[in-house]
């Protein structure tokens, strides 16, 4: 199936949706912590991705957004999460670690292997994985420009929420 033309968003209005709910009023917010630097990824620096994933991984210890379930591309049992917009917890996806490490991070060096893989799952075309771009694209950078910005534990928590 050959593949869509990358456009970011298409990319974004393809991403699956999932409930993020909020916490209750008086919820303590953990202190933040020191990150040192990850790897980028759609222009997101190494800091941001650990500390949203720590807002992320907060938010499921206390039950208001559930931990990866079944993989989005090859449906066995999700381990992981992977976010294409990070500053958008509702847009987290489940993936399997040979889905997301193994083929969706290393598709900007082999992406046939990547187009084979969602092949071989017969993904429809409408998927957001056909829609990401298998060179590397800053997405948080266009996202800034629109005025998005990373969330922070308060933002969740309904007393406080802005």
């Amino acid at each position: 199936m050959p593949e869509p033309a990358f456009g970011p968003d298409r990319l974004l209005a393809a991403l699956p949706r999932r409930e993020v709910g909020l916490l209750p009023a008086g919820t303590v917010v953990p202190r933040r912590r020191a990150f040192g630097d990850g790897m980028a990824y759609n222009g997101f620096t190494g800091k941001e991705r650990y500390r949203t994933e720590g807002v992320a991984k907060w938010l499921a210890d206390l039950g208001a957004m559930l931990r990866p379930q079944a993989c989005d591309i090859c449906r066995s049992p999700a381990d992981h999460w992977h976010a294409e917009n990070y500053y958008d917890l509702s847009s987290w996806i489940d993936l399997c670690r040979r889905c997301h490490v193994n083929l969706l991070h290393q598709r900007f060096v082999r992406p046939k292997a990547w187009a084979v893989h969602l092949d071989r799952h017969s993904v429809a075309s409408d998927h957001w994985s056909r829609w990401v771009s298998t060179q590397e694209f800053d997405l948080a950078g266009l996202l800034r420009q629109r005025g998005a910005s990373e969330p922070v534990y308060e933002t969740f928590v309904e007393a406080q929420r802005p």
